[in-house]
């Protein structure tokens, strides 16, 4: 594993730096710092994230995504170089001192560098100059409920995505605003409803998790009851996520080497594609999928004991953010042994032949997420 270096930058010129750890905080980092130079032209902003940051900030200072990783083995396996990444921020963030922080999700990351920089004095919580704000909040409604007493004393505000958050929160007096979700507000939709598309896979962007979660559905692909369906297509975030998936597809043979498109999420965004069904892992796309009113369902495996750890803590019957608004079952979820083939297919089946009608879901949906707040730019500077 290569070393953590970070570029350095002149005191008291930044005004914000941005952290975000995976694929879908580096889009909401590359739209919020995007929005914030558009609110601040003259502003430095500088980033630590992916390439959609690296895209947009000022100047960008490190690729954390290629790091991403879930499950308690994989985080085990990456702990060195997070715990080396750790201190180089903070000694960073303390030499430049910027006039914001801006933490993106991954709490398991962000939150230990929000407890540093309260305990260094470096924040303003602990008696420093450095605003600490934090987008996209833990799931405390979900597990580790204690985890928005650690928000609340270390950061100064927090913005979440969906409005049910605010609540989570009200015992804490930390300031809670809704922002409203990304998915709502963008003109660039990377897929959409058809009645004529293909079977879309989207099996995220952590590499253990795709080689867990892939292979089932390829399988799936390959059944002959959706051989009807005239493609299969799969969208990819990253370059080293479509190696991996190159891989898994030629293991599966000839006919789905020949069946199977994969297109770039940034392809995707300048040609939407169009899905008729969709096999979705876990997490923010499931989302997208089910506001796009695509039926499908979700498959999910992890490490065995990852899992049954996190069914002891978990408090939600359902792990589908779509069923979770809801509250009602949006998409079946096959999860660890019960991710088969055969019962996934047997549900597609039955959405293909119009089972499920997912337009009003879709709208009940938009419905429940609508926001009158202010965009996480003008959160974050304050307007």
């Amino acid at each position: 594993m290569g070393k953590v270096r970070l570029a350095n930058a002149e005191k008291d010129s930044v005004d914000l730096l941005v952290i975000a750890a995976e694929c879908s905080g580096d889009e909401l980092g590359a739209e919020l710092i995007r929005d914030y130079r558009r609110l601040r032209p003259s502003a430095l902003v500088y980033g630590i994230g992916g390439p959609n940051m690296a895209r947009e900030a000022s100047r960008f200072l490190y690729n954390l995504v290629d790091h991403a990783t879930m499950g308690i083995w994989e985080v085990l396996g990456q702990l060195p170089f997070f715990l080396r990444f750790q201190r180089k921020i903070i000694r960073w963030i303390a030499a430049v001192r910027p006039r914001r922080v801006c933490l993106i999700d991954s709490p398991a990351l962000n939150l230990r560098i929000a407890k540093e920089l309260f305990h260094r004095a470096l924040s303003r919580k602990g008696g420093g100059t450095v605003s600490l704000y934090y987008y996209v909040a833990p799931q405390v409604w979900a597990w580790k409920a204690e985890r928005r007493f650690a928000l609340a004393r270390y950061v100064d505000s927090l913005a979440v995505l969906f409005p049910f958050e605010r609540s989570a929160f009200a015992d804490t007096g930390l300031p809670v605003v809704y922002v409203g979700h990304p998915f709502l507000r963008s003109d660039s939709h990377p897929i959409h409803y058809a009645e004529d598309g293909a079977l879309l896979l989207l099996p995220g962007s952590r590499q253990a998790s795709i080689r867990r979660i892939f292979p089932i559905m390829l399988a799936c692909a390959a059944a002959p009851a959706l051989g009807q369906l005239p493609a299969v297509v799969c969208i990819y975030p990253t370059e080293d996520i479509r190696k991996l998936l190159v891989d898994q597809i030629i293991a599966m043979g000839e006919s789905l080497t020949a069946r199977v498109r994969l297109v770039s999420i940034e392809d995707a965004k300048k040609n939407s594609v169009g899905a008729r069904l969709v096999l979705v892992s876990a997490g923010s796309m499931s989302l997208r999928c089910a506001l796009a009113a695509i039926p499908g369902a979700i498959v999910y495996r992890t490490h065995p004991l990852t899992y049954w750890i996190g069914r002891q803590f978990l408090h939600i019957p359902r792990i589908g953010i779509g069923s979770i608004l809801l509250g009602y079952e949006c998409y079946p979820e096959f999860l660890q042994n019960d991710a088969q083939p055969s019962p996934i297919v047997a549900k597609l089946v039955q959405s293909l032949r119009g089972g499920d009608d997912f337009a009003v879901l879709a709208e009940e949906l938009r419905a429940s997420m609508a926001c009158h707040g202010p965009l996480p730019a003008e959160w974050l500077a304050g307007l």
